[in-house]
């Protein structure tokens, strides 16, 4: 039962069922959800968005291990093992007056913390798979598609605000644009600040050692620069330029495609949208969002 999906003023009625005449269209007797699952186990999922007259009500119900269904005058008697869960931090929502301190330790017995995505980065691979299978046995697609090493480094970096359901709707997304058997990066739809953040980190990108060689090398060929031609009074922005040019000529000749543009110069994705960030290059406009 989802706690969170039910309107306020049905609560009473779909927990603990009503009698026929009770209220305008009850037009016969109906068991509610505890007398549903009379000797067995009743799931209680978001249980934090309940508002605190239905957790008074329950709290009552669980008690007297009895139900009033609404419109009755007798208790009916129940049997039932009860399931929670929760997205909320009860202990501070007891604290902030949200939930009932009672209720909280009435279901408070055995506790069993499922820490985020972000917390468990080691299971990704595990969940990944078994979503990914999911997905395509319901599109009717086989095999199912398989993440790249590439898209795995940059979900490992992402923080899922919105937990394993981001990771679903994330997976969606790339099964339906991939069109293939992989799943690359540029599949997934992450935020840029993935790619911007972890850019510096690439141990393959320039680094200040590789950059004083680009120079040294410059500065040995600077006698074959023809004596006509001005020497540039600052040297790095000057090769700077003479870099952007060159990536957005390979931009413009791939049609703004970034990976096409960075396998012609010999770089990989990560390397040309680095390149792109650190030299101010942004051409193409939405298109080039298409890697």
């Amino acid at each position: 039962v989802n706690c969170s999906a039910i309107p306020e003023q049905l609560l009473e009625a779909e927990f603990f069922g009503y009698r026929k005449g009770a209220f305008t269209g009850a037009m016969e007797d109906r068991e509610g959800f505890f007398q549903a699952a009379n000797g067995g186990t009743l799931f209680l999922d978001e249980i934090g968005d309940l508002p605190m007259p239905m957790q008074s009500k329950l709290l009552r119900a669980i008690q007297e291990r009895s139900v009033r269904p609404v419109g009755a005058v007798a208790e009916v008697p129940v049997n039932v093992r009860l399931l929670s869960a929760t997205h909320k931090d009860l202990a501070a929502e007891v604290h902030a007056g949200q939930f009932r301190q009672d209720l909280y330790y009435r279901l408070n017995v055995i506790q069993i913390r499922v820490p985020p995505l972000r917390e468990r980065l080691e299971d990704l691979v595990s969940i990944s798979e078994r979503v990914l299978e999911r997905i395509a046995q319901d599109a009717g697609v086989s095999p199912a598609p398989r993440l790249t090493r590439d898209a795995l480094v940059h979900l490992n970096r992402y923080a899922f605000p919105g937990n394993v359901r981001e990771l679903e709707n994330l997976l969606h997304r790339a099964v339906a644009l991939s069109g293939g058997e992989t799943i690359d990066v540029y599949d997934l739809g992450l935020p840029e600040s993935v790619f911007t953040d972890s850019a510096a980190q690439e141990l393959d990108l320039i680094t200040e050692n590789t950059r004083g060689d680009v120079l040294q090398a410059v500065r040995e060929l600077a006698p074959m620069v023809p004596i006509e031609e001005p020497l540039p009074d600052d040297l790095e922005r000057h090769l700077d330029q003479v870099e952007r040019n060159i990536l957005v000529r390979a931009l413009e000749r791939h049609r703004f495609n970034r990976t096409a543009a960075g396998a012609s110069l010999g770089l990989s994705l990560r390397q040309m949208r680095y390149r792109m960030a650190r030299l101010g290059v942004n051409v193409g406009g939405d298109g080039a969002e298409r890697e």
